[in-house]
């Protein structure tokens, strides 16, 4: 095996992004509320995503050993992508905004790249 180079990272194109997915005030809310309003505007916005030059790669849901609020980590569930560009990825975040969303979730965003060890580009 050669010699490891860890060179100056380069802003990969499309963007590998890791959004985490938080339910704030889903918990406060009606049956009623989230079949009829929250839900179908989730399910619209996550339809419109696809779209925009965004590939999803994984989604990740740590419902398996949670229950209720999110505590220490902050997130319930977690989408990994391939975005275009930053201003996708603006648009993304806001798009939850926009729809009342969030009120009810949280959406964050990390930019990284794929891991050089395991990824080769």
């Amino acid at each position: 095996m050669g010699e490891i180079k860890h060179d100056t990272p380069q802003v990969p194109s499309p963007l590998r992004v890791f959004m985490t997915f938080e339910s704030t005030g889903w918990f406060d809310t009606s049956q009623e509320e989230k079949e009829q309003d929250i839900l179908p505007k989730l399910f619209a916005i996550l339809e419109e995503w696809k779209g925009n030059g965004s590939e999803l790669l994984a989604t990740f849901d740590r419902d398996i050993m949670t229950a209720g609020q999110a505590g220490p980590h902050q997130w319930h569930a977690c989408f990994l992508y391939n975005i275009p560009d930053l201003q996708t990825v603006t648009d993304m975040l806001h798009s939850f905004r926009a729809a009342g969303l969030d009120r009810y979730f949280r959406l964050d965003a990390s930019i990284g790249r794929p891991f050089f060890l395991l990824e080769k580009q």
